[in-house]
C-alpha cells in the first residue's frame, strides 16, 4: 500500500505544483552532504551493513539527490536574462582596458560565472549521489541473488524428519502453550477493568460490522433479481467489496480488543500482529471466486464451468500456503529451531502448494478447452486473447509446480520458496486484473449505454491494455524487484525526453490521456443522453437528430483535445513549421480523403441526405443507414451494404425519394388488347386506385391513356402515396386486383405477337 501511495504522489507531483526549490535553497548544506558521502563510502567499503541500514542510507541519499536536482536550476531565469544582455553587446576592442564596453562585458561575464556556480556545484553533487545510489542498489541486488542461490543440506534425509516435525509443532503452537501457562497479575486485572468498556465497544463493533457484511451478502441476491443484467456487474462488485471490507474491519476490532485486554503473552501478541494480514489473504481468496465465476455476470460465467473449477477451496488453499510460508519465516523464528527443521517445513509447504497448483492447472486447462470450443463459434478478440492467456498460465504453472519442490529438495530452499510464493501471488494478481477489467468495461458500457457486444471495440480494449500496464510494477515487486528500484526507474522515466523545444514526460502524457479520456467519455455521455432522452421529445426528424448527435461528437472530441493540450501545458508552437510542411503533402497525397471529410461535414450541416432517407446514387438504390466523416453506408433492398464516398453525394447526382417527407408518386403501366373499350378500362383502373387505402384522396389518383403501342393500348395509373416506402407492395397489390377485374370483365391483356414472312420458301424443300 505504501508503494502505491508513493508511486501516485511521484506521478502527480509535477502537475500540482509540488516543488523542492525552496527546500533546496534552505536545506542545501554541502558540509552535511560531505559527511553523508563519507559515511556511505565507508559502509559500502565494509559491506557488512544490514539490508535495512542500506535502505535507510539509500533513502537519505535519494532525498539529497532530489534537493540537488532541483538546485541545478537555481538562478536560471537571471542567467538567461544576463546571457541575453551579454550576447546583445557588441564585441569590445582588444586595446583600451578602460573602454566602457569592455568593462561592461567583463562585469556581465563575472556575474554569469557567479550565478552559474551554485548550479554547477549542485550538478556535481547530483552525479555523486546518483552514483552512490547505483552502488547501493548493486550491493542489495547481489545480496538478494546470493540469498536465492544459497544451498543448504537436503531436507530429504530421513534422520532429521522426527526432530523437524517435533520442532515445527512446538514452534507453531508456542503462543497457545504460552496462553495456557500465563498467570494473570493484579496489574493485568486492574488494566482489564479499566479497558473493559473499550473492549466491549470493540467487540460490539466487530459483531455489528460482521453482521452488516453478512446482510450485504444477502442483499446482493435481491439486487440481482431487481437489477438489469447490463448494470448488475457495476452494482454487484462495489457491494461485495464493501462486504469484504466490513468483515476485515471486524477482525481488526477483535485483534485490537485482544491487545487491550493484556491477557496475551509476547508470542501471542506477535502472532496477533500477523492476524490482519492472514485474515485479509483468506477473505480475499474466498472473495475472488464469487466475482470471477459469478452466475449472473462475468466473462468466465458464460462458459458453464463445473463446480470443481469454480470451487473456492483452491483459492483458500493458495492463501493458506502463503500464510504457512509467512509463519515458517516469522513464527518459527520466535523459537530456537535448526536450519534442517526450517528446510523440512518449507519442503512440506511447497509440496502442498504444488498439489493445489496442480488442481488449479486442471481447472485452467478446462477453461482453455471451453474457450477453444467457443472460439470456433465466435471469433472475437476477447475469446482469442483469453484462450492464449490461459494456455500460457497453464504451462507456467506446470513448470513451477514441479520445479519448486525439486529446488527445495536439493537444498535451494529460498529459491523454491520464493518461486512458489511468486507464482501464487502472480496468479492472484492476474485474476484481480481480470475482475477489475470486467468491472471497468461494464461501467464504461453502462455509462455510455452501449451493448454487451461492444466489448471488443477500441476503447474497451485500450482500457484493458492500460490496466495491464498499471499492473506491471506489481508483478515486478512480486518477482523480487525492490520497491526503491521501481521508484528509481519511474523517476528516471518521469524526467522524460526532449523533442525539439518540447519536453515530453510520462506524467505529462498520462495527464493528457486522462483529461482527453474524461472529455471523450463526457462527450459520449452527452451524445447518449441526446439520443435517448432529449431529441426524441422534439419534432426533429431522425436525420436532423443524427446530424446533431454527430456534430456534438466532433465538437466534443475537438474541445477535449484542446483542453488536454492547454491543461497539461504542451507547447505545440514549435510544430507549426512541421505542420505547415506536412499540410502540403496532405493536400496532394490525401486530397480524396480530405475531400470526403469536408463533404461529410457538408452532409451533416446542409442535410441533403439524412439517415433513413431512400436515395439512388451511382445506380445504387437503398436506405441511408450511417453518415460518417469519410463515407456513407447505404443498405440496399437485398440487404447488402454499399459504401458511397461522401464526395459522390455532394458533387454527384442523387435522387432522394424521401427528402423532407415520405410522400411520393406511384406510376403503374397497364396495357390492354386492341379492340377493348378504353372508357371501361379507364373506369376500372380508377375504381381500383381510389379503393386502395394507402393512396391519398387529395390529390386523387388519375388514369392517363398514353397512346397506341405496338402491341397494346397503353394506360398509366398515377397516384400519390402517403409513404413512398410502400411503393413496391402497393404496386403488387394493385396489379393483382387489375388482373382479377380484367378477367371478370373479359378485357384481354395482350402479349407480343409477330408474323414471320419467309422469302423464297421453295428453298426449304
Amino acid at each position: 500500500m505504501r508503494f502505491i501511495l508513493v508511486f501516485i504522489l511521484l506521478t502527480l507531483s509535477p502537475h500540482f505544483g509540488f516543488s523542492n526549490s525552496e527546500v533546496a535553497q534552505s536545506d542545501l548544506s554541502y558540509e552535511n552532504w560531505e559527511s553523508t558521502v563519507s559515511r556511505a563510502e565507508s559502509v559500502l567499503l565494509a559491506g557488512r551493513a544490514s539490508e535495512k541500514s542500506l535502505e535507510i542510507l539509500r533513502d537519505e541519499i535519494r532525498n539529497w539527490r532530489s534537493i540537488f536536482k532541483t538546485s541545478t536550476g537555481i538562478n536560471s531565469d537571471r542567467i538567461s536574462l544576463i546571457q541575453t544582455q551579454f550576447n546583445a553587446l557588441p564585441v569590445a576592442p582588444d586595446e583600451g582596458s578602460e573602454d566602457p564596453l569592455k568593462i561592461r562585458r567583463n562585469e556581465l561575464k563575472d556575474l554569469l560565472n557567479e550565478l552559474k556556480t551554485p548550479g554547477l556545484r549542485a550538478n556535481d553533487a547530483f552525479i555523486q549521489a546518483d552514483t552512490l545510489i547505483s552502488e547501493i542498489d548493486s550491493l542489495l541486488r547481489a545480496r538478494q541473488t546470493d540469498a536465492l542461490l544459497t544451498s543448504v543440506e537436503s531436507p530429504l534425509r530421513p534422520s532429521i524428519w522426527t526432530q523437524a516435525v517435533s520442532e515445527s509443532f512446538d514452534a507453531l503452537f508456542a503462543p497457545i502453550r504460552e496462553f495456557r501457562v500465563i498467570e494473570i497479575s493484579d496489574a493485568q486485572k486492574t488494566n482489564f477493568k479499566i479497558q473493559a468498556v473499550n473492549i466491549f465497544a470493540l467487540v460490539f463493533g466487530a459483531v455489528a460490522s460482521w453482521f452488516v457484511g453478512v446482510k450485504l451478502t444477502n442483499s446482493v441476491v435481491s439486487i440481482a433479481n431487481k437489477t438489469p443484467a447490463k448494470r448488475l456487474g457495476v452494482v454487484k462488485l462495489p457491494i461485495s467489496f464493501l462486504e469484504l471490507l466490513l468483515k476485515f474491519v471486524s477482525i481488526l476490532l477483535i485483534v485490537r480488543a485482544l491487545h487491550l485486554s493484556g491477557l496475551v503473552g509476547l508470542k501471542g501478541s506477535l502472532f496477533l500482529d500477523q492476524v490482519p494480514y492472514f485474515s485479509a489473504l483468506l477473505l480475499f481468496a474466498l472473495w475472488i471466486p464469487k466475482q470471477l465465476f459469478s452466475g449472473d455476470v462475468g466473462f468466465l460465467s458464460s462458459l458453464n464451468l463445473n463446480n470443481q473449477v469454480a470451487n473456492s477451496s483452491n483459492f483458500a488453499g493458495a492463501a493458506l500456503v502463503l500464510i504457512l510460508f509467512d509463519l515458517s519465516a516469522t513464527g518459527l523464528a520466535q523459537t530456537s529451531i535448526t536450519q534442517d527443521t526450517y528446510s523440512f517445513t518449507v519442503l512440506i509447504i511447497t509440496i502442498l502448494a504444488s498439489l493445489i497448483l496442480w488442481r488449479v492447472c486442471k481447472s485452467i486447462k478446462e477453461i482453455e478447452n471451453l474457450l477453444s470450443q467457443k472460439q470456433e463459434d465466435d471469433e472475437q478478440f476477447r475469446i482469442s486473447f483469453s484462450r492464449r492467456l490461459a494456455n500460457i498460465i497453464h504451462r507456467l504453472l506446470l513448470l513451477s509446480l514441479f520445479l519448486a519442490p525439486i529446488l527445495v529438495a536439493v537444498g535451494y530452499v529460498n529459491a523454491g520458496q520464493e518461486l512458489t510464493k511468486s507464482v501464487i501471488l502472480s496468479l492472484g494478481l492476474v485474476i484481480t486484473v481480470i475482475i477489475v477489467q470486467d468491472y471497468v468495461i461494464d461501467f464504461y458500457l453502462m455509462v455510455l449505454g452501449e451493448e454487451e457486444d461492444n466489448r471488443d471495440q477500441l476503447i474497451p480494449i485500450l482500457l484493458s491494455f492500460v490496466l495491464l500496464l498499471v499492473s506491471l510494477p506489481f508483478f515486478a515487486v512480486i518477482w523480487g524487484v525492490r520497491q526503491q528500484e521501481l521508484l528509481e526507474i519511474w523517476s528516471n522515466f518521469q524526467s522524460g525526453f526532449e523533442l525539439g523545444t518540447i519536453k515530453l514526460s510520462p506524467g505529462l502524457i498520462l495527464g493528457f490521456l486522462i483529461i482527453f479520456t474524461i472529455g471523450y467519455m463526457v462527450t459520449r455521455f452527452v451524445q447518449s443522453a441526446l439520443q435517448s432522452t432529449v431529441l426524441p421529445r422534439t419534432t426533429m426528424d431522425s436525420g436532423a437528430q443524427t446530424a446533431i448527435i454527430s456534430g456534438v461528437g466532433y465538437v466534443g472530441i475537438f474541445l477535449s483535445a484542446i483542453v488536454a493540450f492547454s491543461t497539461t501545458g504542451l507547447d505545440l508552437s514549435s510544430l507549426a513549421i512541421v505542420a505547415g510542411a506536412l499540410s502540403v503533402g496532405i493536400g496532394f497525397g490525401l486530397q480524396n480523403i480530405v475531400s470526403n471529410f469536408v463533404s461529410g461535414i457538408i452532409l451533416l450541416i446542409e442535410r441533403p441526405v439524412s439517415v433513413g432517407d431512400w436515395i439512388e446514387v451511382s445506380g445504387k438504390m437503398g436506405y441511408v443507414r450511417d453518415i460518417s466523416v469519410r463515407s456513407t453506408r447505404i443498405e440496399t433492398f437485398d440487404r447488402s451494404d454499399v459504401i458511397i464516398p461522401n464526395a459522390d453525394l455532394v458533387s454527384g447526382v442523387v435522387t432522394n425519394y424521401t427528402r423532407g417527407n415520405t410522400v411520393g408518386r406511384l406510376i403503374i403501366p397497364v396495357g390492354v388488347a386492341y379492340g377493348s373499350d378504353t372508357k371501361t378500362v379507364e373506369a376500372i383502373l380508377k375504381e381500383i386506385a381510389e379503393a386502395h387505402p394507402k393512396i391519398l384522396e387529395d390529390p386523387g389518383p388519375s388514369i392517363v391513356f398514353q397512346g397506341f403501342g405496338s402491341d397494346s393500348l397503353d394506360f398509366e395509373i398515377r397516384a400519390i402515396l402517403g409513404d413512398v416506402n410502400w411503393m413496391l407492395s402497393i404496386k403488387s397489390e394493385i396489379n393483382h386486383q387489375i388482373a382479377e377485374r380484367f378477367a371478370k370483365e373479359g378485357i384481354e391483356i395482350p402479349f407480343a405477337q409477330r408474323d414471320i414472312w419467309i422469302k423464297n420458301p421453295e428453298s426449304l424443300k
